[in-house]
């Protein structure tokens, strides 16, 4: 019987203690985000006589939603990703173009018990939908490609809350076919575009 109070004891206390504890454990910002974008063309090599531009600077503006669980950081955002400045060459023919991508990231933080600055390591699953405003491009793009990101950074509280951070993403899926037209050419070559791409990124949340 004596054994039975002393459990329930320890379930009461136990469920105080969670309920102390959980607000100061459990919070949620919601912030804008921009920055700065090379995007890296991979996986695909240009037969003789053909090229795609390989490098590019662009740039991401965005929304997110934050919520920490302790160590554990989850923070879903919608982030709208410009990569400008591509050219696809058939001989004499180009074709130049722009790709925007909306990207639904879902980063899962791990943040590390430092005080003022709060580093933090992060990995997503990046969920991006790309279109073209050149309807010859825009045929070519694949319907929902996903890339894999990882990356680190900093949660500074100056009052509000800025979180610069570095990223680099992996294609894990094609970006488009081959098959884009330049002048009245196709592009021809091995493989299928994939997008890479290096972040800089400045976050800042109330």
């Amino acid at each position: 019987m004596g054994g039975t109070k002393v459990s329930s004891c320890k379930v009461i206390l136990l469920g105080l203690g969670l309920a102390i504890t959980t607000p100061q454990v459990m919070t949620a910002q919601i912030g804008v985000v921009a920055g700065y974008n090379r995007d890296l063309i991979e996986k695909f090599v240009p037969a003789n006589g053909f090229d795609l531009t390989d490098t590019t600077n662009g740039f991401h503006v965005g929304v997110f939603f934050n919520i920490n669980l302790g160590l554990i950081g989850i923070r879903p955002a919608v982030i709208y990703h410009q990569v400008p400045n591509l050219v696809a060459t058939a001989g004499t023919e180009t074709t130049p173009f722009d790709i925007e991508l909306v990207e639904v990231p879902l980063d899962l933080r791990l943040r590390i018990p430092v005080p003022v600055l709060r580093p933090y390591f992060l990995a997503a699953p990046v969920f991006t939908f790309p279109s073209s405003s050149v309807s010859g491009v825009n045929n070519q793009l694949g319907p929902r490609p996903i890339r894999a990101e990882f990356g680190a950074g900093f949660e500074l509280d100056l009052g509000i809350r800025l979180w610069p951070e570095i990223r680099y993403g992996f294609g894990l899926q094609a970006l488009m076919d081959s098959g884009i037209p330049a002048g009245d050419q196709t592009l021809v070559g091995e493989g299928n575009p994939r997008l890479n791409t290096f972040t800089l990124r400045l976050g800042v949340s109330f």
